[in-house]
């Protein structure tokens, strides 16, 4: 019976374990700061902070948070790039009028058009707009998306007009914890 009691107990923890690490893998998370930025740092006391979790149904939920920017915000994104790395955008987060996604690119929700703020939206592959140079297939390859978020190939950035190239930026991390 004792046996059979620690059998159970292995046969439970390989359970749990495979439940954390398959969680893990479909949560992912980016801290945003300006010393994070390319192609050098950007002095600015803004802050943020991506979150995200791939669905059931394939879908990307996520959310940005973003505060004390150095002037407006215009756009945010995920970019297809390691650490230190400029790399082209593969999903826009949120857009301004100012800076506007692509016609093709649908249903990406409004910036909140202040220096903090936070949005919220879902994607999928009709949501992919590249970039098709490094190989990622615009509207397609949201598969490519998701390994580029697990290895460790992918950031999330806010844009202002004070920084159009980038104010704040993380590298985007699978799991629970956020990683700089």
């Amino acid at each position: 019976m004792k046996k059979l009691g620690f059998l159970v107990l292995i046969v439970l923890c390989f359970s749990v374990a495979t439940a954390a690490s398959h969680d893990d893998a479909n949560t992912f998370n980016a801290t945003l700061r300006g010393i994070n930025e390319t192609p050098g740092p950007v002095a600015t006391q803004g802050s943020g902070s991506f979150h995200a979790t791939l669905n059931a149904d394939g879908s990307i939920s996520y959310t940005v948070t973003y505060n004390n920017l150095n002037a407006q915000v215009t756009q945010s994104h995920i970019h297809f790039g390691l650490s230190k790395e400029t790399g082209g955008i593969m999903i826009w987060l949120c857009q301004t009028a100012a800076a506007p996604a692509p016609a093709t690119d649908p249903d990406v929700p409004t910036c909140p058009d202040t220096t903090s703020g936070t949005v919220s939206g879902t994607v999928t592959a009709a949501n992919v707009v590249g970039p098709n140079g490094q190989g990622i297939t615009p509207g397609a390859d949201f598969a490519k998306v998701v390994q580029a978020m697990r290895e460790g190939a992918a950031y999330a950035n806010v844009h202002s007009t004070r920084s159009p190239g980038g104010e704040i930026r993380g590298p985007i991390r699978a799991g629970d914890g956020d990683d700089e």
